[in-house]
């Protein structure tokens, strides 16, 4: 099983694959200019990303050759295989921009945009950049642009990979809101949000040279806060229909992998543990935990341990005393109201308890068991989606000071962890 395994190549050359390519034939039957996919964390988004960029990338025409063969994509027939290998692609993730202060941040995000230019060095051969380009291209690679020409980099290699091509490229960015939150838990938001503002709608906003763009994230930051003046853009959310299978692991895909692997009798033990998560009207499973299951055949808690929840922490601590009622109901299986509101200004999601719900819903925390459109948001129903998650809050949540303090017998509760093969 691929953990922790994210190249789309190294996954069908030697592990186990779920074929998500009817991704690809959804974006070739049409796609917006610009999309967003906002996923929790570990539940595929990198290896999707990865997908694309060697299904389309003409650079990876040879390599790619017979990587798709037998999937979905192939079997949709040659109207959706031509396209394999046919754009030149920008692909990037920003997953890496983990940094506590701003220099050391856009240090890193500077090595990004390096490493991309640098994979199409070959353009400072061609005639179709002029001299004083060829000077600007040298500049990114040696990291002596300036602050400015940062925010416009990608719009210049759109252009110039245009030029040299005939043909328009594809932008895939993946974790694109990381550098956001990393400066929001850091106390360099403004900059850095104002900082990537201007470098997404240079970037994204009426470039003449992008055939489309795919970014992945965990979150939806406000329009305003980020892709202001973006009109172009289309936001795929978990309460969303639209891709909702793309990642995470669907009931059947889940129940092909126990048959392939023999472990039909673990069927019960994994909806319990890692079922329950609910992405538009589908039910999906955790990738992640699933593919950790069956590499240790123990049921575990093992999404919890993949990264720094500080956000998540902070936000409780900040709502605590408002949550000693619901957390109860919460732990018990039951369900909570709150409005949803997708668009995320960080700086104000401390301020009440819908924004506290909207981080736990769209972090994977929660999960949404009803969502109507009001207003403001939408109205949801949520609950713990399965038993790791329940593991969760009592382990990460419940030592949290002042819930840690409490004597209340109805905040407490006892976990009792069930062993495979058990369910």
């Amino acid at each position: 099983m691929p953990i922790g395994v994210d190249d789309f190549k190294e996954v069908r050359e030697n592990y186990y694959f779920v074929d998500k390519t009817h991704f690809i034939q959804s974006l070739i039957d049409g796609h917006s200019k610009v999309t967003l996919l906002t996923r929790p964390r570990r539940f595929g988004k990198t290896l999707t990303i990865s997908m694309l960029d060697y299904f389309f990338s003409l650079e990876r025409e040879s390599e790619s050759l017979h990587l798709f063969d037998g999937l979905q994509i192939a079997r949709a027939g040659v109207d959706y295989m031509k396209h394999r290998g046919q754009y030149p692609v920008l692909f990037m993730t920003f997953k890496g921009i983990q940094n506590d202060t701003w220099n050391l941040a856009f240090n890193a995000f500077q090595l990004v945009i390096q490493k991309e230019f640098q994979r199409h060095r070959y353009l400072l051969d061609t005639p179709e950049l002029a001299p004083e380009e060829k000077q600007l291209y040298s500049r990114f690679l040696d990291n002596t642009a300036t602050l400015a020409e940062y925010q416009i980099s990608l719009l210049y290699l759109c252009e110039y990979l245009y030029r040299y091509y005939k043909i328009r490229p594809i932008i895939l960015i993946d974790e694109y809101d990381a550098p956001i939150q990393n400066a929001y838990n850091h106390g360099f938001y403004d900059t850095a949000i104002s900082y990537f503002r201007t470098f997404y709608n240079n970037t994204l906003k009426g470039n003449e040279f992008l055939n489309f763009a795919i970014l992945t994230g965990v979150l939806r930051i406000a329009k305003e806060s980020i892709f202001s003046g973006l009109n172009n853009l289309r936001v795929c959310s978990i309460l969303d229909n639209a891709y909702a299978d793309v990642m995470g692991f669907t009931e059947e895909e889940v129940s092909q992998i126990a048959k392939d692997t023999g472990e039909e009798q673990a069927l019960p033990t994994l909806k319990k543990w890692y079922d329950g998560y609910r992405f538009g009207n589908i039910d999906i499973y955790n990738p992640w935990s699933i593919i950790n299951f069956f590499a240790e055949r123990t049921a575990d808690d093992y999404w919890v341990n993949t990264s720094s929840n500080d956000i998540i922490q902070h936000m409780m601590q900040g709502n605590a005393k408002s949550q000693e009622k619901n957390l109860p109901t919460l732990l018990h299986g039951g369900t909570v109201a709150a409005i949803i509101r997708e668009g995320l200004i960080y700086k104000d999601i401390t301020q009440n308890k819908d924004g506290l719900y909207t981080l736990l819903l769209m972090t994977g925390y929660l999960t949404a068991v009803q969502n109507t459109t009001v207003p403001n948001g939408r109205l949801c129903q949520l609950r713990i989606p399965n038993e790791e998650l329940t593991h969760v809050f009592q382990s990460e949540i419940l030592n949290l000071e002042p819930f840690s303090k409490s004597k209340s017998s109805n905040i407490s509760l006892n976990s009792s962890r069930s062993r495979y093969p058990q369910s």
